[in-house]
């Protein structure tokens, strides 16, 4: 009767940077009479960045015969990169039969990065008044920052206005700060007067701080040219006025429109998306449209002075876009640079799902001649449920035709996993050739993270 095999993990906590690694080794020992072949693979989240080396092995029999594989785990760089602890398994599985197997267990552990690039953009630095400039907070690390700002000068010549001063930064995201300079004392007459000032900033709690230097060119208010402009424009308003007045016609000046603002970020999930843009200090208001692949309307929101974001519902699912343009008093100005991100199926979408569920008690089936295997996802992984049908998902808008999720309760061929408890398999079968199946895998093997090839050719028809 086949034997499990014995498994020994050599450190079951590891720590690893982002953009780093951490190994692993992990034992494995054939308890039972004759010679056994074992596959390995790696269970959880940090499965899309590990690798096992060897991934097959061959083990005498014996308490004494032994193999050893190292599993290698390579974090993504940051924002990419996942922070805390992941949860990992080793599972080892006999090549003869699918249900001779063994897993062990251990936690990666990795650390958070905090990292952030802080510019100062002037937007009008020249002025007899005041001056205008955006502070752009930019996280580039994997945790949230909380950054404050202050803003002065030595000579104490001029007024500033900073909002917001404690800025909540995202990672991966980008959040500004609006700054009006404003001098002291009006210069009627004269030369520009330049003033330099500096703009501090801080992470509380770490050493992450910096300076942002920059000047601000007082103009005087009175110039020659001004006068002569002003007799000029006067002069022709009073003629153009005679003019309209014997016509008996009549003008509208309007307001000018606002400058655009752009959305800095579209994150697409299960029918819902989440979108954030810059804050215009001229706006009442914010008309956010939603734009489809095409470049057609689908959809339209108004939003309040106070927001910079917002979370958008019962989206359909495919390729969205999404610009916003700034309202003063009602009147919408041009519409700004936009953002396209992936909203995926979901409660509320109109979209079906993409193939029928994985659940134990289906249809019995078994794959076709050779076949990949892009993932393995536990059914009684309760919190993980969604994981399935989103690499589903991605795999079939990446272009990969023909892949299917199904349970392995429902197949002798799929192993169930780690007491029988059933694996969600997403897969693709029908290859008539190794090949051809290990093509497939190495297209797809950047979205999946990892793709095993399994099956033999189906039997020749007999005439």
């Amino acid at each position: 009767m086949p034997v499990d095999p014995v498994l020994v993990i050599g450190e079951s906590v590891l720590s690893a940077d982002p953009g780093g690694q951490a190994r692993a080794r992990v034992t494995v020992r054939n308890v039972g009479e004759i010679v056994a072949q074992y596959r390995f693979e790696v269970l959880g989240e940090a499965a899309r960045w590990a690798t096992v080396v060897p991934a097959h092995v061959s083990v005498l029999p014996g308490e004494s015969q032994e193999q050893t594989v190292e599993v290698l785990f390579r974090p993504p760089v940051a924002p990419a990169a996942p922070v805390g602890t992941i949860p990992f398994g080793v599972r080892c599985v006999s090549m003869e039969r699918q249900d001779v197997a063994a897993v062990v267990e251990g936690d990666i552990v990795v650390s958070a990065v905090q990292d952030l690039d802080a510019r100062l953009r002037p937007d009008g630095s020249r002025g007899a008044r005041a001056g205008h400039y955006r502070v752009d907070l930019h996280n580039t690390g994997t945790a949230d920052l909380e950054v404050e700002l202050a803003v002065a000068d030595r000579a104490e010549l001029l007024r500033f206005a900073l909002a917001p001063t404690a800025v909540e930064v995202p990672a991966g995201a980008t959040v500004p700060s609006y700054l009006a300079v404003q001098p002291r004392t009006p210069k009627l007459v004269g030369k520009p007067l330049p003033h330099p000032f500096t703009v501090t900033y801080r992470v509380p709690g770490t050493d992450r701080a910096g300076e942002l230097a920059e000047t601000y060119v007082q103009r005087p208010t009175v110039r020659r040219w001004m006068v002569v402009l002003t007799i000029l424009l006067v002069g022709a308003l009073v003629a153009a006025y005679l003019i309209l007045r014997g016509q008996g016609g009549s003008t509208a000046l309007e307001v000018g429109l606002p400058p655009t603002v752009a959305v800095t970020s579209a994150t697409g999930g299960p029918g819902v998306v989440e979108i954030h843009w810059q804050r215009s200090p001229y706006a009442t208001g914010y008309s956010l449209q939603e734009l489809s692949e095409a470049g057609d309307a689908t959809g339209a929101l108004k939003i309040d002075a106070a927001q910079t974001s917002t979370s958008w519902p019962d989206r359909s699912a495919g390729t969205h876009c999404y610009r916003v343009a700034v309202e003063v008093e009602d009147k919408p100005g041009g519409y700004g640079e936009q953002k396209c991100t992936e909203v995926l199926p979901g409660a509320g979408t109109e979209t079906p799902a993409p193939t029928p569920s994985a659940t134990a008690g289906g249809a019995p089936f078994e794959p076709v001649g050779f076949y990949a295997i892009f993932g393995n996802f536990p059914l009684s992984d309760a919190a993980n449920q969604g994981a399935a049908m989103a690499m589903l998902a991605a795999l079939q808008g990446a272009g990969a035709e023909g892949v299917q999720m199904r349970s392995s309760l429902d197949s002798a061929t799929f192993a169930d996993g780690a007491g029988n408890a059933g694996n969600t398999v997403v897969f693709k079968d029908g290859f008539a050739s190794e090949a051809e199946a290990r093509a497939v895998c190495d297209q797809f093997r950047a979205i999946a993270g990892s793709c095993v090839v399994q099956g033999s050719a189906p039997p020749a028809a007999t005439p």
